[in-house]
């Protein structure tokens, strides 16, 4: 028995898998963290060293509201004119790269793509469909889609994908699953719609704790808000599905992420017949109050105009782009706070880092011990762009410097897209003003 108890001892523990160095999606993942486990290369001591090595040609003054997603050493981007371009995320060999190969929708696209499961998911603003094409090209310069999948109206945001399920929202507060790997046909039924008011645009999901929660735009001829929906990830049993829970956000959405039982969720200024607080962060239990209405479980300062840029979560802190000006010192650049809360009702900054132009944002981005927050005007003049590098523990001070900021150029136009940091290099797509080229720039230590 004792030889036993010893052989079974020894027996080593299954080893867990090293995660992948890659961005697939809005967020990193399902639950939009916003941070790169698997990504190193990054720290507050080296960051001031990265330089741009190379950019990615996608289009000529096409720049939406998505950023890159980066899978298997591939880079996939989007634009505002309907088309996925993708490109070697190693570069090409020259300071600039047009695409290994593009496909096209007959309509706009104003979100990030999706890679998952050898397949990359894009939505469109106009075009009633979820299009998804092979990951890996076709063989030619522009492919076709595998199959598309029928929505009521555009999409608002950039599509999720988790546990095998592709989610995205419309205008008109419909949230669409869809299987990620199809129907067997060329156009696919969703598995559950979703139902949130007709006057509200849900954003993009985020997936996690047996829910889906999805932000949203609401409005009406006296007031535009938001509000946080939570439906059952795997549905309702019907083809129709009501939210187990919602939430008044105190104006529109801007973001949702989720760390363990707990949802985050982000508003930007209430506009209109309404009450606008300095609070528009706020935690609620993810599995709902026992109320079809709940409250949060607390709420974060933020200043008046709300969270700009979205959401991270790495560790025990919270991070959110803003803008508000709480002193003529202090234009906001991002603001960090306890995930946990602080044991009251409302909680305050740890820290707030400062930036230079009250612009669009991109949501904050973790990697290691540093924050990235994409910014355009950066330094307020002349009209560039890029991104500022903040150390995620602070500087023993509430109001800190950043380490650095990286300017793509000096005459660009940047609309808040997401950046993705994989493959020891971050990315950030802009718009360079002189020459009308949308670029992905590509960012490494040298």
């Amino acid at each position: 028995m004792l030889a036993l108890v010893i052989a079974g001892l020894a027996v080593p523990a299954a080893a867990t898998a090293a995660p992948v160095n890659e961005w697939p999606q809005y967020g990193q993942n399902a639950l939009h963290t916003s941070t790169n486990p698997a990504e190193t290369a990054f720290t507050s001591q080296n960051i001031a060293n990265v330089k741009v090595v190379s950019k990615a040609h996608f289009d000529d003054n096409g720049q939406n509201h998505g950023g890159p997603v980066v899978v298997g050493g591939r880079l996939y981007i989007t634009d505002f004119d309907g088309d996925l371009s993708v490109f070697a995320s190693a570069g090409c060999g020259a300071d600039s790269c047009e695409p290994l190969w593009t496909a096209h929708i007959d309509g706009s696209i104003d979100s990030s793509p999706a890679v998952a499961g050898g397949v990359v998911f894009v939505a469109s603003t106009n075009v009633h469909a979820l299009f998804a094409f092979p990951a890996a090209g076709c063989g030619a310069a522009t492919c076709r889609p595998l199959w598309t999948g029928r929505m009521l109206d555009g999409a608002t945001g950039s599509v999720t994908v988790a546990d095998g399920i592709a989610y995205v929202g419309d205008f008109t507060g419909h949230l669409y699953a869809f299987r990620a790997t199809g129907c067997g046909r060329a156009s696919c039924a969703p598995l559950w719609t979703g139902a949130g008011a007709t006057n509200e645009n849900l954003h993009t999901a985020a997936a996690g704790n047996g829910y889906v929660y999805v932000d949203s735009f609401q409005s009406t001829p006296e007031l535009f808000t938001g509000r946080l929906l939570a439906f059952p990830a795997a549905g309702c049993g019907s083809a129709t599905c009501k939210p187990t829970w919602t939430a008044d956000l105190g104006g529109p959405g801007t973001g949702v992420a989720i760390s363990g039982s707990t949802v985050f969720a982000g508003s930007s200024t209430l506009f209109g017949d309404g009450v606008n607080t300095d609070y528009h962060l706020m935690a609620f239990a993810g599995g709902g109050c026992g109320h079809a209405v709940c409250k949060p479980l607390r709420s974060y300062f933020t200043g008046g105009f709300g969270v700009e840029g979205g959401l991270a979560i790495a560790g025990n802190t919270l991070l959110a782009s803003d803008n508000d000006t709480i002193d003529p010192q202090f234009i906001g650049g991002v603001f960090a706070y306890p995930l946990a809360g602080c044991g009251q009702a409302q909680c305050q900054p740890t820290w707030m880092g400062l930036s230079f132009a009250t612009a669009p944002s991109s949501p904050p981005v973790v990697v290691g011990d540093v924050v990235l927050v994409g910014k355009g005007p950066a330094s307020g003049f002349p009209v560039d762009s890029g991104f500022f590098s903040y150390p995620l523990r602070g500087c023993g001070a509430t109001v800190c410097q950043p380490i650095a900021l990286l300017q793509l150029g000096e005459q660009m136009g940047y609309l808040g897209g997401p950046l993705a940091v994989a493959d020891h290099k971050i990315f950030m797509a802009s718009t360079d003003n002189t020459d009308g080229h949308t670029n992905v720039y590509t960012a490494a230590l040298t």
